[in-house]
């Protein structure tokens, strides 16, 4: 019998789907010290190298990052702190959080 509800749990954890308590989220964040379109590529990149992070956009002339995210992942400090370790601040837009 306990290895009839073993085999069942087991069975019953397989079904549901990983990442049950996770959610997309998405927020924009201000860019400092974006002084060429190139610039965008580094703030992708670092932004994108968070785990969690799903995908940035990056717009030189807005000088702004919109980014999706799983929440259950990682968190907007977090990919602002990515931004600013490669040179470029990032500061989360409040509207967004």
């Amino acid at each position: 019998m306990t290895r009839t509800i073993a085999i069942g749990v087991f069975l019953l954890a397989a079904l549901l789907p990983f990442g049950a308590n996770a959610a997309e989220a998405v927020a924009t964040f201000d860019i400092d010290k974006m002084t060429c379109a190139g610039c965008r590529y580094i703030v992708k990149q670092s932004m994108n190298s968070v785990e969690g992070v799903q995908d940035v956009e990056v717009s030189y002339r807005q000088r702004q990052a919109i980014v999706t995210y799983d929440d259950a992942l990682t968190d907007p400090q977090a990919i602002a702190a990515a931004s600013a370790a490669n040179g470029y601040p990032a500061t989360p837009v409040e509207d967004d959080q």
